[in-house]
């Protein structure tokens, strides 16, 4: 809910992985935050606070940006006119927004309950010649989309008004216009969708329907007025307890509960705006033609007003779920272009652990419409990584956290972490975290860096409290904090702060029944695959001129590429949601160095160019998220000075949106300069495979001008003979779906990857050309889009025989936490999910006695038991697909494999290998059992086996050198495991393609003498 009173290979990850390597017996680092942390925080309140830094620290960015608004739907009738129709002309005229501020457009969308197609532009116009200063809706049925959402105030609730004349001169029929909101912003519009929180109908005898989504056509409350020409409606929502609905129709009021199945009114939605009408020769009217047309009584300008930020306000999400709601609805209640999920995570330094079930909640029927903790200590971990942008090299995120729902004393707390390691527990006061705050109820802080705390200057206790804290990363290493408005630390820090920060937030309870709650999560700018979308998704030339493909690919994209060419309409940006679009500048900056050229060269014209095209772009503007550059600018002739200063015309013209660069794959061989105004940059090479790309993808990082800048990829979509040079040469539509999957393979080992733009998306019959190319990208994009949790990609870790310890790693190396467990010795360390699915927990087998000890906490033995004889090897998997890891062992002596799914009895016996040869097993094809698989050490090679019935092994794949130790692991998230080695000798983890010998993980972690792990532990 939102309140608008806001109360190269081999290289190291990181320095935390760094240090772990060269540490001695320890492990882990010792910290002051070990011992200390609990006292100081117990002293914040009243203790003297050490320093608030030295000032120096950037300024937060303010990222929940509020204000009424009010369109008057007052036009010249003469800007009628086509293709515009007068929907976005004139908006800050008619709007008369904020100074520095523009008007919000809206977005033209179906209507209808069967297509996401918007009809043609001329169904819905604004002042009309025969309905001037008005909003018609004409020839049918149509919608639009306020491209801002409505959003509570300070008293928990918002109020949309306006006057409808359903049908314009009948006062009989049962035509109605429409007012939905809903918290989608990729809705149709139409009242009964499933997307819809209200929906509103008033039909032209005056007859009064109130609806929410999933209900049918059958209204939940129905009631009327006196049949008139128009109707003065206005609709104000409660998100309180009460649930109310109160609906004013020409001076008459209804107040009006909400269904039994909605806990609380969102806190926010989309405006929508629409018409049926059964008669093509019938219009609708909004506004009363004298000033009144819309109002809101407040909306959220900064969700929408870019494609960076996320934003999430945990409104109306189902909680009846295996994940009390945490990852449902995220495309709903997310209103950012962009969306992310979440992790449960224990909160508390050590090895990773599941925290119990419930104790991390989205909207639930206690707490509803935010984020709870009501179980103890318990933490989220965001999927995604706040990110320094490239124009400021900063990053900030934005919580409202309260500590203790109904209490204002107290040193029970909430907080909220960035952290260096991909997967850390969501602890605070771990050494992974480059800083986190933890807010105590009463109102004490304690900042942490890298585990050690340091007292702050307390504020006024106020039950909730919103944070925001603002990182400037790479050689500035700074950072502000902020509570409440009060700033209580700024300037230089002591840990180290990531250009990719990982957000936690968490909670501690001393007592049972409390309860804390965090809202209105936002960040600035997030990294890791964000956006998909086409390249053209428009044909601007023959034979379709003109022809938006865009609805065809709606549901599974975001951010498509718009060429215009020779076409200067601007029409389909109407159809655009917000920071949706992207548009090329070619018309503006550059000319054909003669007719049909494909060299260009400046347009001397370009900066006043792409100032009109702002100015006739108009209140349109917040459509585009991103502009490009001339496309493989280096390719078509101009040089690296041009190209500077066609980047700084850019930027100069469009100061706020995404500046993306494309190269060609010579260009990204080489050192091609790229401009510092560059956000993303990327490159096209089509069907070449995952090695080619990868190569290239590595050596474009070394010559990027700010190591903020972001990157992108271009994966192929078809065949067809002339689209993507590569492709139409004996690829199969199998071939380039395969591609497309190691694209997204790619982007899921590097937060640097945000945007994959796919080339071409040629029209409707696309899905029959190459159906399997086509499936692979609506199952990428879709949980691109809709933020779809995909299988973790392993960790790594060691096991230290001369101290029993185990420490993990996240994902991308940095350490995150360790224990000891099993006694040292000869115990041959494991880990597993022995309980079901979830995070792999620690346990270990004596080869002495052949007996396993299993952990389900990291701490105390769950289980003991025999299995095998002396000299087996043992072995951990989930044979039979069960949903969880049982125990097996390998024989050396005759080369079989014994496993078990019940720990005690031998469910299958396969034999496999050669004398020599050593053991591994793994989930090879991505169905959810673990088969076995062999390593031959003298040529270094791996048979895998995908039965554990039958011996019939894949053809053998040569990985690593003469030494190395085989390993498994899924390292880019595609739920298939596939082979790997760790080299004793540098203490480095190494990951393999596919049945590959290409490398695509690698990481060092440990000391000399330790033994390799590998699991699933965030």
């Amino acid at each position: 809910m939102i309140l608008t009173q806001r109360l190269r290979r081999g290289l190291l990850a990181g320095a935390s992985a760094l240090a772990l390597a060269l540490l001695p017996a320890g492990l882990a680092p010792t910290t002051a935050g070990a011992t200390t942390a609990d006292a100081t925080t117990a002293g914040a309140t009243t203790a003297a606070a050490a320093p608030a830094g030295d000032g120096s620290g950037p300024t937060p960015v303010d990222l929940n940006t509020t204000r009424a608004f009010a369109d008057t739907f007052r036009l010249d009738p003469s800007q009628d006119t086509d293709p515009m129709y007068g929907l976005n002309v004139g908006i800050d005229a008619r709007q008369s927004p904020p100074e520095k501020q523009h008007g919000i457009s809206y977005t033209r969308v179906s209507g209808r309950w069967d297509t996401s197609v918007a009809p043609d532009q001329w169904f819905v116009q604004t002042s009309h010649p025969d309905h001037p200063n008005k909003l018609l809706f004409a020839k049918g049925v149509s919608a639009v989309m306020l491209g801002a959402p409505a959003v509570a105030d300070g008293t928990g609730h918002y109020t949309v008004s306006t006057v409808i004349d359903p049908v314009v001169g009948d006062t009989t029929g049962k035509d109605w216009g429409s007012i939905v909101l809903s918290r989608s912003h990729r809705g149709n519009g139409y009242v009964t969708g499933g997307d819809v929180d209200l929906g509103l109908t008033v039909n032209s005898r005056g007859e009064l329907a109130l609806f929410h989504g999933g209900g049918g056509e059958t209204p939940f409350w129905t009631g009327s007025v006196a049949p008139t020409a128009q109707y003065a409606v206005a609709l104000t929502v409660s998100t309180g307890a009460d649930r109310a609905v109160t609906l004013t129709v020409n001076g008459t009021p209804f107040t009006v509960s909400a269904p039994a199945g909605v806990t609380r009114w969102p806190g926010s939605g989309f405006l929508y705006l629409g018409a049926y009408l059964s008669d093509p020769n019938r219009v609708t009217t909004f506004g009363d033609g004298a000033g009144h047309g819309l109002n809101v009584s407040r909306i959220d300008t900064s969700a929408t007003r870019s494609a960076k930020p996320l934003v999430d306000t945990f409104d109306g999400a189902p909680n009846a779920t295996a994940d009390f709601g945490l990852n449902q609805d995220l495309g709903a209640r997310q209103p950012s272009l962009i969306s992310a999920d979440y992790t449960a995570v224990s909160g508390v330094k050590g090895l990773a652990l599941d925290p119990p079930a419930g104790s991390v909640q989205v909207n639930s029927p206690a707490q509803p419409n935010v984020l709870s903790f009501p179980k103890g200590t318990s933490a989220v971990r965001l999927n995604k990584p706040a990110t320094s942008d490239v124009q400021s090299g900063a990053y900030t995120v934005h919580a409202v956290l309260t500590p203790v729902v109904g209490a204002t004393t107290g040193q029970d707390w909430a907080s909220l972490a960035v952290s260096n390691a991909s997967g850390g527990t969501g602890a605070v006061d771990a050494e992974d975290v480059a800083l986190g705050l933890r807010v105590q109820a009463d109102g004490g802080l304690t900042l942490f860096q890298g585990g050690t705390p340091t007292a702050l200057t307390a504020v006024p206790a106020a039950g909730s409290y919103e944070v925001s804290v603002a990182l400037a990363t790479g050689d500035k290493q700074q950072a502000t904090v902020r509570v409440n408005g009060a700033t209580v630390f700024s300037g230089r820090t002591d840990a180290r702060l990531p250009r990719d920060g990982y957000v936690s937030l968490g909670a501690h309870h001393s007592a049972a029944g409390r309860v804390t709650t965090v809202d209105d999560l936002r960040v600035s700018t997030l990294g890791g695959l964000g956006y998909y979308g086409f390249f053209d998704i428009r044909d601007p030339n023959e034979p379709n001129y003109g022809a938006n493909h865009a609805p065809e690919v709606a549901q599974w994209t975001n951010f498509n590429n718009y060429l215009r060419d020779q076409d200067p309409r601007l029409e389909f940006l109407d159809q655009c949601l917000p920071a949706s679009c992207v548009i090329d500048l070619n018309q503006e900056t550059v000319i054909p160095r003669s007719p049909g050229d494909w060299q260009v060269t400046p347009n001397p014209n370009a900066a006043q160019n792409l100032l009109d095209l702002v100015r006739r772009i108009g209140p349109n503007i917040d459509k585009i998220g991103a502009v490009d550059m001339t496309d493989e600018a280096y390719s078509h002739g101009l040089n690296g000075d041009q190209v500077k200063a066609q980047a700084q015309q850019i930027r100069a013209a469009f100061p706020d949106k995404t500046l993306i660069m494309s190269l060609d794959r010579w260009n990204a061989e080489q050192t091609a300069p790229i401009p510092p105004e560059v956000d993303i940059v990327g490159f096209d090479y089509y069907c070449v495979g995952r090695g080619e790309i990868q190569w290239r993808l590595a050596n474009l990082k070394t010559f990027l001008s700010s190591p903020d800048q972001h990157l992108m990829l271009f994966p192929e979509s078809t065949n067809e003979q002339g689209v993507a040079d590569g492709c139409y040469s004996g690829k199969t539509d199998a071939d380039v779906a395969a591609y497309n999957d190691e694209y997204r393979a790619i982007a899921a080992q590097d937060p640097r990857v945000v945007y994959l733009q796919n080339f071409r998306w040629l029209g409707p019959d696309q899905p029959t050309k190459v159906p399997l190319t086509v499936a692979a990208q609506q199952r990428i994009g879709s949980a691109v889009v809709n933020a779809t949790p995909t299988p973790a990609p392993a960790s790594v870790g060691v096991y230290r025989p001369s101290d029993a310890g185990f420490a993990e790693a996240a994902h991308n190396g940095w350490y995150t936490g360790r224990t000891g467990f099993g006694g040292g010795g000869d115990a041959v360390p494991l880990t597993g999910h022995w309980n079901g699915p979830g995070t792999d927990t620690i346990g270990v087998y004596h080869p002495d006695t052949s007996t396993f000890q299993l952990s389900n906490d990291n701490a105390t033995v769950a289980a003991t038991f025999p299995f095998g004889v002396p000299g087996d090897i043992p072995l951990v998997g989930d044979w039979s697909g069960q949903g969880r890891t049982t125990v097996g062992v390998y024989r050396p002596s005759d080369q079989y494999f014994y496993l078990s799914d019940d720990n005690s009895t031998i469910t299958y016996r396969i034999k496999l290998g050669n004398e020599g040869w050593k053991p591994l097993v793994g989930d090879w094809d991505g169905n959810g059992t673990t088969t076995v698989a062999v390593y031959d050490p003298q040529t270094q090679t791996f048979y895998l086996n995908d039965s554990n019935r039958t011996e019939h092994p894949r053809p053998g794949v040569r990985f690593g050198n003469p030494g190395d130790r085989p390993i498994k692991g899924d390292w880019d998230g595609t739920g298939k495991e596939t082979i790997g080695v760790y080299r004793p000798g540098d203490q480095s983890f190494y990951g393999a393609a596919e049945n590959s010998d290409l490398v695509i993980y690698s990481k060092k972690f440990g000391n000399p003498g330790d033994v390799p792990l590998v699991g699933n532990w965030g």
